[in-house]
């Protein structure tokens, strides 16, 4: 972990200096937790500076949430959140104007760009669909790439407007839904509608056949099934980025 600031970011080098940088979103259980670790590495693997940002060091969703998957303490916490008012009130502490903006632009983004990056990807699993859909409205990235998104939800706590967030779009999008997104939010939905208004011809909207959060929660050395899913969403990824930056 590197720290800028007071904010912990999980840095993973190329093997040699790249000018093709990742910012990658993580889901509310945050960086360590889950495959977040494993992807950043993988792509760096593939020549792309990746950074991770631990956005939860101040103001986390769960204390000790599990590596993978949600157990009944994690589930019984979000619950009492849902109904206290309290997930509401974390997440708005979370937004772009509140504090996202300030981290990636201010920070995290001038740090990269000192290590030699010069263009950009955002990618978001879960929560971090909504900053990784924020960055993708700024001129820097140049692609951006999310999975089981819950943009929707994270905009009804923070009191925004989802579509609004698909239409300031400014770069090709993939966006990888499952069976358990709201329909706004699957293929041919609003989302995707408001998506290709702002960047017609330039999004993919399709469907993954596993429970949401499978990219970076699933088990994938007990399900195979999720593993093929996993390195499916790796490839669309490197694709992605390989038809887009330079």
């Amino acid at each position: 972990m590197v720290m800028l600031g007071n904010m912990p970011v999980y840095v993973a080098s190329p093997p040699s200096p790249s000018t093709r940088g990742v910012v990658m979103f993580t889901d509310m259980f945050g960086v360590h937790t889950g495959r977040h670790k494993q992807l950043c590495d993988r792509l760096a693997e593939e020549g792309l500076l990746v950074a991770c940002p631990d956005f939860f060091v101040e103001n986390p969703y769960f204390v000790n949430a599990p590596a993978y998957g949600c157990t009944v303490c994690c589930m019984a916490s979000l619950i009492f959140k849902l109904v206290t008012g309290k997930l509401d009130e974390n997440t708005r502490t979370h937004t772009w104007d509140a504090s996202l903006k300030e981290k990636v632009v201010g920070t995290l983004l001038p740090w990269m760009k000192d290590k030699g990056a010069k263009e950009f990807a955002s990618i978001g699993f879960c929560w971090g669909a909504y900053g990784a859909m924020k960055c993708a409205a700024l001129q820097e990235f140049r692609c951006s790439a999310v999975f089981h998104p819950s943009v929707d939800g994270f905009c009804k706590s923070a009191g925004e407007d989802d579509l609004q967030i698909c239409r300031e779009l400014k770069c090709p999008t993939l966006v990888v839904a499952t069976k358990q997104e709201k329909p706004a939010w699957l293929p041919g939905g609003p989302a995707q509608a408001a998506c290709e208004e702002a960047v017609p011809g330039q999004v993919t909207f399709r469907t993954e056949a596993l429970n949401h959060g499978y990219m970076v929660r699933a088990e994938v050395d007990k399900d195979a099934t999720a593993l093929v899913a996993v390195n499916r969403g790796v490839q669309e990824i490197l694709d992605l980025v390989s038809a887009n930056l330079s």
